[in-house]
């Protein structure tokens, strides 16, 4: 949910970078080192008050799940594609959870089709991270939990095979090839409410985003400490938003798992 201040100003900014579509640790030169595993995914069992099936007793140490990426504007028009973080998001888990586990990039025509069907299913602009999921629940037919976005919690899930889909504020994840971050960090129209995908983590305490802000936002590498910041820099600016430090989840119904 980019504004357009900042996306008319910064436009200029990505192509200067030569901003392309980004692969998994670009942003993250020891990441060559780290043994990443990939788990199964785990239906949720939507008649349990627990979080999952049964979390994970020993975590791996660092989970990656390939998850498709897309940007929230597809076709490079952002001036049109402001507010189609959620969108954007809810096609990459989508598409992981029917199976795309590529970690590629999703075809540009597919994921614009996709992220417009989804706008239609939106009963407002901007969502809570409960709507998220209830969007995915109603029209998408995938179960959801909202649960707090502690180290462990989010570990459990993504070491359950789910990807986790996050409310935050734009410049508060320290990315600065967002235009504007250096010049612009709190003003608004540039550093705005966003929703993304975590979609793995490593034992330096660091997490991979699938971020739609950017063209470039595929496997960027960010610390627990600076993603927290980000949520509450979102709930700090967007009241209407708060939801307080959270995700959500999407997996099968445990019913309908094969």
């Amino acid at each position: 949910m980019l504004g357009a201040l900042k996306w008319f100003f910064g436009l200029g900014l990505v192509a200067a970078l030569g901003i392309g579509a980004g692969i998994y640790f670009a942003f993250d030169g020891g990441s060559a080192q780290t043994s990443y595993v990939t788990p199964d995914l785990v239906p949720i069992d939507a008649t349990s008050a627990t979080p999952s099936v049964q979390p994970p007793v020993n975590l791996p140490a660092a989970v990656i799940l390939p998850v498709p990426f897309t940007p929230q504007a597809p076709l490079g028009n952002w001036a049109a594609r402001q507010h189609t973080c959620e969108e954007a998001s809810l096609v990459m888990v989508d598409r992981y959870l029917h199976g795309d586990h590529s970690g590629g990039l999703i075809d540009a025509h597919t994921a614009d089709a996709a992220i417009n069907q989804i706008t239609t299913w939106k009963p407002a602009q901007d969502l809570t991270t409960q709507q998220v999921g209830e969007v995915a629940q109603k029209y998408m037919g995938w179960a959801y939990k909202v649960l707090p976005a502690t180290r462990l919690n989010m570990k459990q899930q993504l070491s359950l095979g789910r990807p986790l889909i996050v409310g935050v504020r734009t410049h508060g994840l320290g990315n600065p090839n967002y235009p504007g971050y250096s010049s612009h960090y709190e003003q608004a129209g540039y550093s705005v409410s966003h929703y993304l995908v975590v979609a793995g983590y490593d034992d330096k305490d660091t997490y991979v985003l699938n971020d739609p802000g950017l063209t470039r936002g595929h496997g960027y590498h960010i610390s627990y400490d600076q993603l927290m910041h980000a949520i509450d820099d979102l709930d700090g600016a967007y009241p209407d938003l708060n939801s307080g430090r959270v995700f959500v989840v999407l997996a099968p119904f445990a019913s309908s798992a094969s």
